[in-house]
């Protein structure tokens, strides 16, 4: 069952999100939330009770504090987006032990292959721009 959220405790999860990989120190998330840090604690803390974010103690800026490391991740449909499933004609007979299954379908495996082929394409074409951006940078100073 879907746990209820104040207002300011959805706020907090959705800026939390934006920084989803290293969180945010309790402090940043107070005045991206403008409230006092009595408030904000008790939304770090109620959040940690239910289970959302991971309170790590961490020293920064001459004090210890802590760092809210979210614990739930944004869903989207981008990673399945352009799937055969989705309108295949076999899907009738697609499942386990059936005829046709993801295990052994053609479709499904030429569009897996794709997509890691495109993914990894994508990915040397962004290193090559910074590689470049970077040589444009050295070359400037």
């Amino acid at each position: 069952m879907p746990q209820k959220l104040s207002k300011l405790e959805e706020k907090a999860i959705a800026l939390l999100l934006k920084y989803q990989d290293k969180g945010l120190l309790q402090s940043e998330l107070w005045h991206k939330l403008g409230v006092t840090s009595r408030e904000g604690s008790r939304i770090a803390i109620r959040l940690e009770k239910k289970g959302m974010v991971k309170r790590v103690k961490e020293f920064a800026k001459d004090r210890w504090t802590r760092r809210l490391v979210p614990l739930i991740r944004r869903v989207t449909i981008e990673p399945i987006r352009g799937a055969p499933c989705l309108s295949c004609e076999q899907e009738h007979v697609c499942g386990e032990g059936g005829v046709i299954s993801p295990k052994n379908c053609p479709r499904l495996e030429k569009w897996v292959i794709g997509s890691l082929t495109a993914k990894s394409e994508a990915q040397a074409q962004e290193a090559q721009a910074e590689n470049i951006q970077e040589q444009s940078v050295e070359t400037q100073s």
